[in-house]
C-alpha cells in the first residue's frame, strides 16, 4: 500500500506539534509505502524538518494554497504513480486532495478545531464528494463540533493522538534558562500553550501570572511567563508589565512552537482558551510539567482536576491564579499532579497504540470497509469511562 501525506501551508493545523505527529507514524506502519508531499514555501519546509518529517516533494503554490496552485500540483504529481491512499493533515490539504482525478480513498487528520470557513468546505465536501472520505479527530469534543456543524457521523472518527517521549530532554533545563536570562533560582517559568501558539493570549496569561505573583510578595518568588513572539496580545502584556518597571517578566521564544525543545526548562504549564486542548497539551504531560488549565470540555477530556491537573472556569484570570499558586506553593501536589500526566500520557498517548491504529484504518480505507479504530487502553489514572 502507497501513501501520499499532504500538507499546505495555509491553515493553522499546518503547526510543528501537528507534523511531529506525522513524523510519529511515517516509517512505523508495516507494509504501509509513504511519501511526504508539501505544499507551500520555506518556513513550511522548516518546521516539518524541525518536526523530524523527511520531505519528498516540496511544491510552492500561492499563499500556501494548493488549490490555487493547482496546475502546479498536478505536473509535478501527474507522472507518479498514483496512490493507494491521499493522507491529508489540514483542511487545505484536503481540499486540494479533493481535485485528484484517482478514485481513492481521502483521510483528513484533524488535531484542531478548524475555522468556520474551513468547516463549511469540509461538510460541503461530505455532500459533494464523489471519492470516499474519512476524518480522524484527536478528540471526542472536535468530533462532536464537526457532527453538529452537518458532517456525517459515518465520516468522523476519533484517533488519539501520540506524542514521543524520547524528544524530551530534561538535561536541557539549565541551557534554556540560561538562554531566557532566568539566573535566579526561584523563579518560576510558566509556559502558555496552544495550538497553533501564536493564538494563546499572552495578556491573560501575564494578568493570571501577576495575581498569583501578587499574592506571593512576601516569598520573594518571581513568576516569568513564556509566550511565543507572535502570540495575541503579546504587545499588550509587555507593555503593562514594562508599566510598572517588570516588563522582563515576559519571556518570547520562538521555539515554544516546538513544546518539547522548551518545556524541560519550564516549572508550570497555563492552558487558556479552546486551542489549548490540542497536541501541545500532550506534550506538557508527557514533560512532566504541573499544569493549570481552563476547564472546557476538550481540556477535560484530558485531563482531571485535582488528579492529573488544576482546573478553574474558562478565562476565569483570578482562579487561574489561585490554582497556579497552589501548584507554585505545594511541592507535594505539583508532583503527585506531574507524576499523574506523565503516567496517563505515556498509557493512552503512545506512539506504538497510535501507529498499529493507524495502520488498520489505512487498511480499512482501502479495502472500503467500515471504519473501526480500536479503542485505547483503559490504565493508570482514567477513572470514568467518558475521559477513556
Amino acid at each position: 500500500m502507497e501513501a501520499w501525506h499532504l500538507v499546505d501551508a495555509a491553515y493553522a493545523q499546518a503547526c510543528s506539534t501537528t507534523l511531529a505527529l506525522l513524523a510519529q507514524s511515517r516509517g512505523r506502519m508495516p507494509g504501509v509505502t509513504e511519501r511526504v508531499i508539501l505544499l507551500g514555501g520555506r518556513s513550511l519546509r522548516r518546521d516539518a524538518e524541525s518536526a523530524g518529517v523527511r520531505v519528498d516533494h516540496q511544491i510552492g503554490v500561492p499563499s500556501g494554497h494548493g488549490v490555487l496552485g493547482w496546475p502546479a500540483v498536478w505536473r509535478r504529481v501527474r507522472d507518479l504513480p498514483p496512490p493507494d491512499l491521499l493522507h491529508c493533515w489540514s483542511p487545505g490539504a484536503a481540499l486540494t486532495a479533493a481535485l485528484f482525478p484517482w478514485r481513492v480513498p481521502r483521510l483528513l487528520t484533524l488535531t484542531m478545531p478548524p475555522s468556520p470557513r474551513a468547516q463549511r468546505v469540509l461538510v460541503a465536501m461530505s455532500r459533494v464528494s464523489p471519492h470516499p472520505w474519512t476524518v480522524l479527530s484527536c478528540n471526542a469534543t472536535l468530533r462532536h463540533d464537526l457532527i453538529c456543524r452537518g458532517i456525517d457521523p459515518q465520516r468522523v472518527h476519533v484517533l488519539r493522538p501520540a506524542v514521543d517521549m524520547g524528544l524530551l530532554d530534561p538535561g536541557r533545563r539549565d541551557a534554556l534558562r540560561a538562554a531566557w536570562g532566568v539566573v535566579e533560582p526561584d523563579t518560576i517559568v510558566v509556559a502558555t500553550v496552544a495550538d497553533p501558539t501564536t493564538s494563546a493570549d499572552a495578556e491573560l496569561a501575564m494578568m493570571v501570572a501577576a495575581l498569583a505573583d501578587f499574592s506571593r510578595q512576601i516569598e520573594r518568588t518571581t513568576i516569568r511567563v513564556l509566550v511565543d513572539p507572535a502570540s495575541r496580545h503579546r504587545r499588550r502584556a509587555v507593555g503593562h508589565t514594562r508599566a510598572v518597571g517588570h516588563g522582563e517578566r515576559v519571556i518570547t521564544d520562538a521555539a515554544l512552537a516546538t513544546p518539547w525543545r522548551v518545556l524541560p526548562g519550564c516549572d508550570a504549564v497555563l492552558a487558556v482558551g479552546e486551542s489549548a486542548g490540542g497536541l501541545s497539551l500532550l506534550w506538557s504531560m508527557a514533560a512532566g510539567v504541573p499544569i493549570v488549565a481552563d476547564a472546557t470540555s476538550s481540556i477535560g477530556e484530558i485531563l482531571e482536576d485535582h488528579h492529573s491537573a488544576l482546573l478553574a472556569p474558562p478565562r476565569d484570570a483570578k482562579r487561574l491564579a489561585h490554582r497556579l499558586r497552589q501548584v507554585i506553593d505545594d511541592s507535594q501536589l505539583a508532583w503527585k499532579l506531574r507524576d499523574t500526566a506523565r503516567h496517563e500520557a505515556f498509557s493512552l498517548f503512545g506512539r506504538q497504540h497510535y501507529c498499529q491504529s493507524l495502520a488498520i484504518v489505512y487498511a480499512q480505507c482501502v479495502a472500503g470497509e467500515p471504519i473501526d479504530v480500536p479503542a485505547p487502553p483503559v490504565t493508570g489514572g482514567m477513572r470514568f469511562m467518558g475521559r477513556a
